[in-house]
């Protein structure tokens, strides 16, 4: 039997798109007896509305683009979530091109253990003062497993033994900021990643440039 180019890029789609299923099911299996349920746009706003301090001044989240931007864009992601990948290069454009955007960095390891240990080591590397360029780096990364984390890390500047320190001496919080990404996100019914919320508004999944901009647009707009 002669497979087409189309048929194998269909089967293909099909394929990453049932382990991506499989995964973030198994991650909300695992947290709770309840995954997170359908809710209309304006049951969406109500939660981002309710839950406006913790989305956009979470303890543990990094600021990135202008603290003191106009509007805040914030975006959940996984480093091993190909469509992160391939948003992340038009997120980091919009805010150099835009210089108003306060962008806060939502880590939401979904993926799986070798996700949760990217996140962990991303979020202990802010005792360094490298989360911007080890983040960036781990975006770009394939094949991502935790010797690779390790390698990417001191390949930016890091400490690996300081950053491993950290990791165990800073646990604490760094679990307090994920389970409460993970809380919001639950609230919010996000069933994978990416998703970006500006103002009210949540897009899940990776728009194209134009539609980050309109969400963009859309918050600033807002009374």
């Amino acid at each position: 039997m002669s497979w087409t180019v189309e048929r194998i890029a269909l089967t293909i789609s099909i394929a990453a798109f049932v382990v991506f299923g499989i995964s973030t099911a198994i991650y909300f299996d695992q947290q709770s007896d309840n995954p997170p349920t359908e809710l209309s746009k304006q049951e969406i706003s109500a939660v981002i509305v309710q839950n406006q301090n913790d989305l956009i001044n979470g303890p543990g989240d990094l600021i990135l683009g202008n603290p003191d931007g106009d509007v805040t864009l914030v975006e959940f992601f996984d480093y091993r979530c190909t469509y992160c990948k391939a948003i992340h290069p038009t997120v980091l454009q919009m805010l150099k091109d835009d210089g108003n955007i306060r962008y806060v960095a939502k880590e939401f390891p979904v993926l799986g253990p070798v996700s949760t240990f990217a996140s962990q080591a991303a979020l202990a590397s802010q005792k360094q003062g490298k989360y911007p360029a080890f983040s960036a780096a781990l975006m770009q990364a394939r094949n991502l497993n935790k010797d690779t984390v390790i390698r990417i890390a001191q390949g930016v500047g890091l400490d690996p033994v300081r950053l491993k320190t950290d990791m165990k001496t800073f646990k604490a919080e760094i679990d307090q900021t994920l389970d409460t990404n993970f809380a919001l996100a639950k609230a919010l019914a996000l069933k994978g990643t990416p998703a970006f919320i500006a103002g009210p508004h949540l897009i899940a999944g990776a728009p194209n440039q134009a539609g980050l901009e309109k969400l963009v647009a859309r918050a600033r707009s807002q009374p």
